[in-house]
């Protein structure tokens, strides 16, 4: 647990503004996954990992998943992975294009939240006629990108945020409300006491966001902050909400103060309702 040397919308921008530093260019990961099926799930990336992780370098070196590491292939998957596992597996595709020729998948769209048992395929070929014929590597990573084969959901960005900053080594796998009992515990329970990097865990237990700046009180009981998060909304996957609103609620049976989004910022706040405000001990700007 130490100081940290970044807030976390330098996390967004090395994401998505400019982007991944992949052998094929800069390519923003700009897009929400989440293999939970209420919230859009992960079929299109299931039907690619499940296959091209298996596959070999030029066909008879080390399979993908030896070269990557099967941890963190599983949480790529998931919409857990961190970077420099998301460039691993653009460049061992873009490496062995011609093997992609035999790889078919399904294109899915996202899973409707009252039908989320159904899974929405919108097309199906190999990947390199369906992305790589007569595109550049970049242009081919990035339309896959937008067809939801990568991405990364709320508890990815804020732990893999951790693994950015030092503050972890490895990736702790959690739920959200998980994460306010064993990864950042201590409660903040008045607005005036709120800082960068005390987390948002939205007391449903559906969502986790990370604050990135206060800049002040607009009043006694609401505070005005920048927050950080993955996921949809008008803009998707990791972004930074400025302006947010946190007005202080009641405190509940926890002992944590829940407060209530009265102002949802720019862009628009894509998750709202109440959140608890809780912080790492020793992790600090």
């Amino acid at each position: 647990m130490a100081e940290s040397n970044y807030l976390p919308y330098h996390f967004v921008n090395y994401l998505r503004s400019p982007g991944l530093q992949a052998k094929a260019g800069t390519i923003p990961l700009a897009q929400y996954l989440c293999k939970t099926k209420s919230n859009g799930g992960n079929d299109s990336a299931t039907s690619l990992i499940g296959k091209l992780r298996w596959m070999k370098d030029g066909g008879t070196g080390s399979q993908m998943n030896t070269l990557v590491g099967g941890v963190a292939v599983d949480l790529a998957l998931k919409g857990q992975g961190s970077g420099e596992t998301f460039i691993a597996i653009w460049d061992f595709m873009c490496r062995n294009k011609e093997q992609l020729k035999k790889l078919n998948v399904e294109v899915c769209g996202r899973r409707e939240r009252g039908d989320s048992d159904t899974k929405v395929v919108l097309k199906t070929g190999n990947v390199y006629d369906l992305y790589f014929k007569g595109k550049s590597d970049k242009a081919a990573i990035q339309a896959m990108i937008n067809d939801r084969f990568f991405g990364i959901d709320c508890i990815g960005f804020t732990g893999t945020f951790l693994m950015f900053t030092g503050e972890w080594t490895k990736y702790k796998g959690a739920t959200p409300r998980q994460w306010a009992d064993w990864h950042c515990s201590k409660k903040i329970n008045h607005a005036k006491d709120i800082k960068p990097l005390d987390f948002m865990i939205w007391t449903g237990g559906g969502h986790i966001a990370i604050v990135d700046w206060v800049w002040s009180m607009v009043d006694d009981k609401t505070v005005k902050v920048d927050v950080c998060q993955s996921s949809s909304g008008e803009q998707i996957g990791p972004q930074c909400n400025e302006f947010v609103h946190l007005r202080e609620g009641s405190i509940d049976g926890s002992g944590r103060r829940q407060y209530y989004i009265s102002h949802r910022g720019s862009p628009r706040m894509p998750v709202d309702g109440h959140v608890y405000v809780m912080r790492r001990n020793g992790f600090f700007w």
